[in-house]
């Protein structure tokens, strides 16, 4: 059973990983579906009921319906590379790969879905609370009034965009 790594060439951690991985008889393989259809290629067939599925990635073949994981670590947007990138191609791309990867008995770390929720800051505070840890006083808002009586209320404050750095930051 073979680990999947999706993540991006620049990424040390990751290289850690499967040097750790194959130093313990682990097969691994690691591709960053910017890679798709420029490097790395995906094939899936479902006939009579059930799917089959493969990656090719340097020059490895790999069946989906083999992967004991996949680690989700810092995803290129797929087919990013291709000869002529799109948003068209990058989304089929996305539902192939991951619809074919969802399709899996793989166990996921860090799921699109539940990392994709974990993105929203109210809910994060919530979560946060309810299992009992301290959340500091905060304020979401688009009231300029809310956030002048806040900033009064609580001085010593940090201000952060809800989802994430701006662009330009």
């Amino acid at each position: 059973m073979t680990v999947l790594i999706l993540t991006c060439e620049e990424d040390v951690t990751a290289d850690m990983v499967v040097v750790h991985l194959n130093g313990h008889g682990v097969p691994v393989v690691r591709l960053d579906p910017a890679d798709l259809t420029d490097g790395v290629s995906l094939s899936g067939e479902y006939v009579h009921g059930r799917f089959r599925g493969h990656l090719s990635t340097g020059g490895r073949l790999v069946s989906i319906g083999g992967l004991r994981s996949v680690w989700v670590r810092r995803p290129g947007v797929p087919a990013a590379r291709a000869a002529q990138p799109s948003a068209w191609l990058a989304e089929e791309a996305s539902q192939a790969l991951y619809g074919m990867l969802r399709g899996s008995d793989a166990r996921w770390m860090n799921h699109p879905d539940a990392a994709r929720q974990a993105r929203h800051k109210p809910w994060q505070l919530r979560l946060a609370q309810r299992c009992g840890l301290p959340v500091p006083a905060t304020v979401i808002t688009t009231f300029p009034r809310a956030a002048r009586e806040f900033a009064e209320r609580f001085p010593d404050l940090v201000v952060k965009p809800v989802s994430g750095a701006h662009p330009e930051d």
